[in-house]
């Protein structure tokens, strides 16, 4: 599993300012192209941040798809605690993705990684099942030589119209959708992105996670 840590402010903006904007850092262009979200459930306001008051104290969960790649899609947390974001992601395979749209999701509860097993419990407790399909065309820059970056996302298009126990991995990714665009005319979403450093006891507590399931559990366990 892998562990991020930051926080963000997103502003929607016209066209001219994201021109503006996009001439001032082109030389940093980090990455550009299109992310697809399958959200487990259907409360998504897509102009509100993850670090903003409507946020604050909650937990998203979803399916992640990078350009239609669908063989190397991820399962992804995002952690609103006090305006930080944790976010923690895991790569999950085609026929794991299917099993999770199809219902067949028991094999998550004896899973040796802790987020399917975080997953298993919203869906089976809080009944959190996937609710809406967002599309984001995003372009990526990156501001200096840390991790602070600005993220436009040009048009953001949804669909809640979702038939689970018909899709395969592939389609997901990859399908057309009927979807709605979420953006007014000429606008762009604006978000600023800075990485934290993670905490020193939070990060030995990882290590001593990993080394604990490499070896087993052995030597201490009761």
């Amino acid at each position: 599993m892998n562990y991020e840590i930051y926080s963000e402010e997103s502003n929607v903006i016209g066209f001219y300012d994201y021109t503006v904007m996009r001439n001032k850092i082109g030389a940093n262009q980090e990455n550009q192209g299109w992310l697809r979200s399958l959200y487990f459930n259907q409360e998504i306001n897509y102009l509100v941040d993850m670090s903003s008051q409507e946020a604050f104290n909650k937990d998203t969960y979803s399916i992640r798809i990078y350009n239609g790649d669908w063989k190397h899609m991820t399962l992804d947390k995002q952690s609103n605690r006090g305006g930080t974001i944790y976010r923690q992601h895991t790569y999950l395979s085609p026929d794991q993705c299917e099993s999770i749209l199809h219902g067949d999701i028991q094999w998550m509860k004896e899973s040796e990684e802790l987020l399917f097993r975080d997953l298993y419990l919203q869906m089976t407790i809080n009944q959190n099942w996937p609710g809406v399909l967002v599309d984001y065309s995003r372009q990526l820059y990156r501001l200096g030589y840390g991790g602070d970056y600005l993220i436009f996302d040009t048009a953001i298009e949804s669909t809640y119209d979702i038939k689970l126990k018909q899709l395969t991995a592939k389609y997901l990714a990859c399908g057309n959708f009927n979807m709605e665009g979420r953006l007014e005319p000429g606008k762009i979403v604006m978000t600023y992105h800075q990485e934290m450093g993670m905490p020193k006891v939070l990060a030995n507590l990882m290590d001593l996670s990993l080394s604990h399931r490499l070896t087993g559990g052995q030597g201490g366990a009761k």
